[in-house]
């Protein structure tokens, strides 16, 4: 028993060592200076555009000190025990685990840079791993996917004192954010449950323990799945300084991540598979070149892989467009306002509205809150596919891909295959809040019509299996259907 508990006491000594010794001191650093290799403390303000948190001009404190070839930089360490809290906070910061090592939240090493040469380093974060393009610290750094030359985002570094670093008033953010919660919110009840006020207790509980705008939105994270729905988001103003630079770069979403392309297209044996990364967007433009590229080609089979598509607009429609003969029902769209006549199916009063005819977000915002609901319908396109089809899905399946997987199951056009979605279905709108944060709040909820809420619930698929045999499964389940 003795033997035991020495060797339970060394082994957590090892861990605390080891989860210290990866870390770069936080406290009591100087401030950096750009000569040279980063040593020092740095502001360090990642721009990003994209879906949900991490996405606008977000600023963290790091601590840089020099390696033999270059240089290491960390977020504050056991930041991530702090906010966490309890056992929780407890065991990160002890074992530590690889997103959060020693509870720092960005990791950030390099070789040193040469004259006219591109350095390549790494900055790990819970979200992704990012390589870091550069030629110099004093300009903007790229940020790329490991596996991708695409632009993910940009890096800005500056010299910082934590003295005299910029406070934020976080409880006054967090009490801004519960008042627009109450008020915007799709439906008033959610905003009354426990679970809810658990989240607003968890942010104020953390807001005095919170150093800088990247340690906020972790500790948001951390809260986050409190909420009894989705679609729920905070994030900092992109500084309008890059917006051209994301526009030139890619007008889909870089936050897609481990994907090259939004949308792809393989044949193989007369079944054709079309992958689809994200309805952000110029996704339209792109399924309606995909579809012309499908109809030509006429393959016996079409699999249409939407694993981990996070969703993005209703432009998802337009897939259904090419699977359909006559107009289909693609359900209610509604607000708070609405919510009492659309649930007791009293529909009569709201108008039916093409989706292919709503231009923006913004337009459909702007029907809401015109008619408070809408129905959505969809309309075949001038060409459609005829074949068989089959969609792939899996728990990464979410927001605007599970009205489209229902549609077509609920119309027997397709067979789902993989694991249930996400259950993530609502739509948001942006508020300021203040401070340069933008609050997305869901302000209207979805009913298929069927009468049945996605969100919190998600799709069932037809043939159950996991997300990395479902390929294997779609096509021998195409190959079996077209033999018959």
């Amino acid at each position: 028993m003795k033997n035991n508990v020495i060797k339970i006491a060394v082994s957590a000594a090892c861990l605390i060592l080891n989860g210290c010794i990866s870390t770069v001191p936080h406290s009591g650093q100087v401030q950096g200076n750009m000569d040279g290799v980063p040593h020092g403390l740095y502001a360090i303000t990642t721009h990003i555009r994209g879906i949900s948190m991490f996405t606008g001009s977000t600023t963290a404190l790091i601590a840089a000190e020099p390696t033999e070839n270059g240089f290491i930089a960390n977020s504050r360490p056991r930041a991530a025990g702090e906010l966490l809290g309890g056992f929780p906070g407890f065991y990160v910061n002890i074992v530590g685990n690889k997103r959060v090592p020693g509870g720092a939240f960005l990791h950030w090493s390099s070789p040193a840079p040469v004259k006219n040469q591109k350095t390549h380093g790494v900055l790990k974060s819970p979200r992704a791993n990012l390589k870091t393009n550069f030629y110099s610290y004093d300009k903007p750094i790229e940020l790329r996917l490991m596996d991708s030359e695409r632009l993910f985002g940009l890096m800005t570094i500056a010299p910082a004192n934590a003295k005299d670093f910029p406070k934020t008033d976080y409880l006054a953010l967090v009490n801004r954010i519960d008042t627009v919660l109450k008020a915007q919110l799709f439906d008033p009840a959610a905003y009354e449950t426990s679970e809810t006020h658990n989240f607003l207790n968890k942010l104020r509980n953390t807001s005095g323990k919170v150093r800088d705008e990247a340690e906020f939105l972790m500790s948001w994270m951390f809260a986050y799945g409190s909420l009894p729905f989705s679609h729920c988001y905070i994030g900092r103003k992109l500084d309008p300084r890059y917006e051209d630079v994301f526009a030139q770069a890619s007008s889909t979403s870089p936050l897609t991540v481990g994907m090259n392309k939004a949308i792809s297209i393989d044949e193989n044996g007369g079944i054709i598979t079309l992958r689809i990364a994200t309805f952000e967007g110029d996704s339209y433009v792109e399924i309606d070149k995909a579809f012309a590229d499908i109809i030509e080609r006429n393959p016996d089979g079409l699999i249409i892989d939407l694993r981990d598509n996070p969703g993005g607009t209703h432009k998802s429609s337009r897939i259904v467009a090419y699977l359909i003969k006559s107009a289909l029902n693609a359900g209610v769209f509604f607000n708070r306002h609405a919510r009492t006549k659309v649930l007791a199916n009293e529909l009569k009063d709201f108008p039916e509205v093409s989706l292919a005819s709503i231009p923006s977000t913004n337009e459909l915002n702007n029907l809401i809150k015109k008619h408070n609901a809408f129905i959505g319908i969809i309309e075949p396109a001038d060409l459609v596919y005829n074949g068989q089809v089959v969609i792939l899905v899996n728990r990464g399946t979410a927001s605007a891909c599970e009205p489209l997987v229902a549609g077509l199951q609920d119309n027997k056009r397709a067979t789902i295959i993989g694991e249930k979605t996400a259950g993530s279905m609502l739509l948001s709108s942006e508020f300021d809040v203040g401070g340069g944060w933008l609050l997305s709040v869901p302000t209207i909820d979805y009913l298929t019509i069927q009468g049945i809420r996605l969100d919190g619930r998600g799709v069932v698929p037809d043939i159950e299996t996991s997300s990395e045999e479902a390929p294997q499964v779609a096509r021998e389940f195409l190959l079996n259907t077209l033999s018959r």
